[in-house]
């Protein structure tokens, strides 16, 4: 989670309608307290998932639970196996050892990656879980709001990665594995364009990270959200008055780059 540079993959949430309900998305209730490069502290991030295969016997990436049926995660995750059976997703996870009294586990009959994903380029790096079974909602357990169309984010807004991805490059996250959270500041696109050249940044990807390096994702991280606190409008949200958290997708290097999941809410929805 923190080091200078490391290529890995964590995932900017918000849809309308039944897609994520309205009422719950976005609300972390114990959530009291943000800074960088740290430990999270329990149901901090309640949309946070840990992605474990049955057959490589451990976590290898994260998610973002984004109604009581789906997850969304990153394509590039399942490259290499396809079948649903050998996965385990774990809410309400705090760390990767030990008892988690927060947690349940679901099965998935679905994996379900935008059919337009490039290998090569990472474009629309995306990929929906069915669960198995739906879950209840709890202080520990809640969906993040996806994106949605005519969001805005500007250079220089502070957003939030989690994971349990390496702190360095090549170097675990110590026993007993955690849930780590760092802030980074959004990146404009021609800043990020020129530092990355000459990977191209497509309009379904946004910049995230310190130009200095430091703090950003690792290996672990991939498919984990980055999330950005926006104060919900009155004519989506009428009976909140709390702000909301907003997922992105994020690929990180000197600074990040992922899947922007505003342009994708048609397929989402679909």
């Amino acid at each position: 989670m923190m080091r200078s540079r490391c290529v890995a993959l964590a995932l900017l949430l918000f849809v309308e309608g039944s897609f994520c309900q309205l009422n719950v998305c976005g609300r972390a209730s114990l959530n009291n307290r943000i800074v960088g490069g740290q430990s999270a502290g329990s149901g901090a991030w309640p949309w946070q998932v840990s992605l474990h295969s049955l057959s490589f016997g451990g976590h290898f990436c994260g998610g973002s639970l984004i109604n009581n049926l789906w997850v969304i995660t990153a394509a590039h995750c399942f490259e290499s196996f396809s079948d649903p059976s050998d996965l385990v997703v774990y809410l309400g996870r705090q760390t990767q050892e030990g008892y988690n009294p927060n947690e349940i586990s679901r099965g998935v009959t679905k994996i379900i990656s935008h059919p337009k994903y490039d290998t090569e380029t990472k474009n629309n790096d995306i990929t929906l879980l069915r669960l198995n079974r739906p879950v209840t909602f709890t202080n520990y357990i809640r969906p993040v709001c996806l994106a949605s169309q005519g969001s805005s984010f500007v250079s220089g807004t502070r957003s939030w990665i989690t994971g349990w991805g390496n702190i360095y490059s090549g170097v675990w996250l110590p026993s007993p594995g955690v849930l780590q959270e760092v802030a980074v500041p959004l990146v404009s696109r021609s800043v990020c364009t020129e530092l990355l050249q000459p990977r191209a940044i497509t309009q379904n990807m946004i910049c995230a990270g310190f130009l200095e390096g430091g703090k950003d994702t690792c290996q672990g991280d991939s498919g984990g959200p980055m999330v950005t606190k926006q104060v919900p409008s009155l004519d989506i949200q009428p009976h909140q008055n709390k702000p909301t958290w907003l997922c992105q997708d994020s690929l990180c290097r000197l600074v990040q780059a992922g899947a922007h999941t505003v342009t994708e809410e048609d397929w989402l929805q679909s």
